[in-house]
């Protein structure tokens, strides 16, 4: 299955979480400008077995997503960021929506017995840097860094009727960590949040009646 599509989206007065001025460490959300986006989505699921016959209980999928923001801000924020602004900066009166990433890629590789009782996979998945925060008057905007997510995932079913099952799971095998950072400009890097989640393995059981 191969599936490509273009879409559009035109927003008035979107809600967006803004850093609130007169206190560090506080957001609010708020009301913002219009704004619209639009992009194209491509998806592939194809089953391996067009590489070799041996591959035939193997799957492939794969979603990608480009996409272009763009919000006019409104007065109060124009003339916030123009009074903060740093020798040589020019304050523009657009820019991309928070929470809107420019691109999300999407990957797996599973497998699956011909009995359809055991199954496998390999998943990834990532997103461009996002704005997460508006920045206001002199705050800078918080942008959130791709994480890159690789997992691992297996499950079967035995016992009578396969009534039982039991599945693994392994997350974030690249052991990524999430970050935040500042963007502010020509400043060097600073982070607002870092976390390092590590790498997790779970195992569950259940039993259908």
């Amino acid at each position: 299955m191969i599936s490509v599509g273009l879409f559009y989206k035109g927003m008035k007065n979107p809600i967006e979480i803004v850093q609130y001025v007169a206190d560090d460490n506080a957001y609010q959300p708020r009301n913002v400008g219009n704004a619209s986006l639009y992009g194209a989505e491509f998806e592939l699921r194809q089953n391996l077995e067009i590489i070799a016959s041996e591959l035939k209980q193997f799957y492939f999928n794969t979603n990608l997503t480009y996409t272009i923001s763009e919000i006019n801000i409104n007065d109060a924020e124009f003339l916030s960021k123009t009074y903060g602004a740093r020798d040589g900066q020019t304050i523009s009166r657009k820019r991309e929506m928070a929470g809107q990433a420019p691109y999300i890629i999407n990957g797996g590789l599973s497998w699956m017995s011909k009995a359809k009782r055991l199954e496998a996979g390999m998943y990834y998945n990532v997103q461009g840097a996002t704005l997460q925060f508006v920045g206001y008057a002199n705050r800078a905007d918080i942008i959130s860094v791709p994480f890159h997510s690789l997992n691992f995932s297996a499950s079967g079913k035995f016992g009578y009727k396969n009534r039982m099952n039991i599945g693994v799971q392994v997350s974030n095998l690249l052991n990524d960590k999430r970050e935040s950072i500042f963007r502010s400009y020509q400043a060097q890097q600073q982070y607002f949040q870092r976390l390092a989640p590590g790498t997790s393995v779970s195992v569950k059981f259940s039993y259908s009646l």
